[in-house]
């Protein structure tokens, strides 16, 4: 397994992201062996390669628009990561109809319930 050559896929996947908020969870999860990837993670990342082969019309359109509101969400699992039984947050940002901003990361402890996860 070439690690360089992993790393130029990941890479440009992440750089795809921008427009193609399906993928970002898969990508962050892919992006997490980049120093020690093995042949499963390359078939990850092909399996990727292959769903946006097959969904290459779907993406993000932003369009001009009058409607200024601004609106976030967030949430968070609590100890889905099952090879750590780490939590992942993550939030969203729009204007309008638009996301601007998001962001997903993984906690850096284990938390025990729902209420300390949201409180991390």
């Amino acid at each position: 397994m070439d690690p360089t050559y992993f790393k130029s896929l990941a890479g440009s996947l992440r750089y795809l992201t921008c427009t193609r908020l399906d993928i970002l969870y898969g990508v962050g999860l892919i992006s997490r062996y980049m120093e020690t990837p093995d042949q499963s993670h390359l078939y990850a990342v092909k399996r990727i390669l292959r769903y946006i082969k097959v969904t290459i019309d779907d993406g993000l359109f932003y369009k001009p628009t009058d409607n200024f509101s601004l609106v976030s969400h967030s949430d968070s699992d609590w100890g889905h990561e099952l090879d750590e039984r780490k939590s992942t947050i993550g939030f969203a940002f729009f204007m309008g109809n638009t996301v601007f901003t998001w962001s997903s990361k993984k906690q850096a402890i284990v938390t025990l319930s729902t209420c300390e996860v949201e409180y991390v």
